[in-house]
């Protein structure tokens, strides 16, 4: 049984989300099951380093998807307040021009 396994040279940044998690998943297992036998290809002891790398790549990404929902909720939230003001201030000159019965509604 051949227990080398490939990744990419880009490995972690150049990877997909679900290509990192998968061989984070098979390092682990790697580990478990070679109970540190020799490797001639990785050393038992990158696999933890993988793994890790692995992981920080996968939150970093995550957390610039939530700054970016983050932003974008913000960006809407003030658009939304422009709104409610515009539409509170034309309410508030048609109560005055009402009042002053310069319209009739």
């Amino acid at each position: 049984m051949n227990n080398v396994i490939s990744f990419p040279s880009n490995y972690p940044e150049g990877c997909s989300d679900d290509l990192i998690k998968d061989l984070i998943t098979k390092f682990q297992k790697q580990i478990v099951e070679n109970n540190y036998r020799k490797n001639p290809v990785i050393r038992p002891n990158d696999y933890p380093l993988l793994i890790e790398q692995g992981n920080k790549e996968l939150n970093i990404r995550l957390q610039k998807r939530l700054i970016s929902n983050l932003e974008k909720s913000s960006k809407r939230q003030r658009e939304l307040t422009w709104a409610i003001v515009i539409i509170g201030g034309l309410n508030l000159i048609l109560a005055i021009l009402k009042m002053v019965n310069a319209i009739k509604v």
